[in-house]
């Protein structure tokens, strides 16, 4: 008769004895630990799944365990295991498939952070309700006011002469009665621009001082109405605060908001939008500039400039949202690409 050895521990004590465990007849099991002797039908035990080469124990309602070796007996004397169970125990003993699980677990994560989760943000973002995009927008600017944002130092004409333009340029727009201009001094940052999730538009001094000609500011500000049309702030936000706030915004739980009101300022002035978000507000402004009159030449010609005056391309700035892919040298072809083929252009140019 084959038996197998493992350690008997009563419930009571935490110390353990030898013991053997053995199948009298079919369906029931007997356990010897020293003068204890132990008959059970196998049906009342249960037996803790197989884990690698790891020893089993088999427990009882009392609190009794018997630890015994793997052993191909226990399947024979015991009932059969769940098809799970099964499952589990055929892909740990298969190097093969461990590894291909451990590939696909690996490709699943990725795939829900580089297109799911954008995918729910892109879903979640027209949900927010607007006093709560202003909640955050309101919270990021106050934190970027305290540390990189000083008072403009525009004249106040100028302001008004470039908000009007900005009005007038963004008349009609889906989102428009939501965008607005204001202006910010900022030696550390330089020219930029980035909107907020609530349409308020932030432009610095530096930006103003740097454009040749108020079409190159509207042509920067047609490429921040797009970002605020498409949702990219609040989007980009969403996903850098993870599946926490995107799931909160779907059940009604806003206490994420906060996170959301820290991770914009970084993400505006530093860490910029994805290629796509970026492409996808250029041809908004390259659209937005022909249907006005204006030339997307403008827009190559900022960003040229703003190319020569910082590290663009290297993600350091100065412009947030030039910082990111694609590269600049991409977008300023695009933009001159845009002018060459907009109505009357070949009229324009002779």
């Amino acid at each position: 008769m084959s038996e197998l050895h493992g350690t008997w521990y009563d419930g009571r004590s935490s110390r353990g004895q030898p013991a053997r465990l053995d199948s009298p007849s079919p369906g029931k099991l007997r356990v010897v630990a020293g003068d204890m002797v132990r008959e059970f039908d196998a049906t009342t035990a249960r037996l803790s799944p197989r884990l690698g080469r790891l020893a089993r124990q088999l427990r009882f309602d009392d609190g009794a365990h018997l630890e015994v070796e793997d052993a191909e007996l226990l399947d024979q004397w015991l009932p059969p295991r769940s098809r799970i169970e099964a499952g589990v125990d055929w892909l740990e003993r298969r190097r093969a498939a461990v590894l291909a699980s451990t590939l696909s677990l690996v490709l699943g994560v990725w795939g829900f952070f580089q297109l799911g989760l954008p995918w729910m943000a892109r879903e979640v973002a027209p949900l927010v309700p607007p006093a709560i995009e202003h909640t955050i927008s309101k919270q990021a600017l106050s934190l970027l006011d305290g540390h990189l944002l000083e008072p403009t130092r525009l004249p106040a004409p100028r302001r008004e002469s470039l908000q009007l333009r900005f009005h007038e340029m963004t008349r009609g727009l889906p989102r428009a009665d939501g965008l607005r201009l204001d202006f910010r001094h900022a030696p550390g940052l330089g020219p930029n621009a980035f909107v907020l999730p609530n349409g308020q538009v932030v432009m610095t001094d530096q930006l103003v001082t740097l454009a040749q000609d108020d079409e190159e500011l509207l042509a920067v500000l047609a490429h921040e109405a797009g970002h605020h049309e498409h949702r990219h702030g609040l989007r980009r936000a969403l996903e850098k605060s993870a599946m926490l706030v995107v799931v909160g915004f779907l059940f009604g739980d806003v206490s994420g908001t906060g996170a959301l009101s820290v991770s914009l300022p970084v993400l505006l002035v530093e860490q910029g939008f994805s290629r796509g978000h970026e492409r996808e507000a250029d041809v908004f402004a390259f659209a937005l500039l022909t249907q006005q009159g204006y030339s997307s030449e403008a827009f190559a010609r900022i960003m040229s400039r703003m190319t020569l005056d910082g590290k663009i391309d290297a993600g350091m700035g100065p412009v947030g949202y030039l910082s990111s892919h694609p590269p600049s040298a991409e977008r300023i072809e695009a933009a001159r690409q845009a002018a060459e083929s907009a109505p009357g252009a070949d009229q324009a140019g002779e």
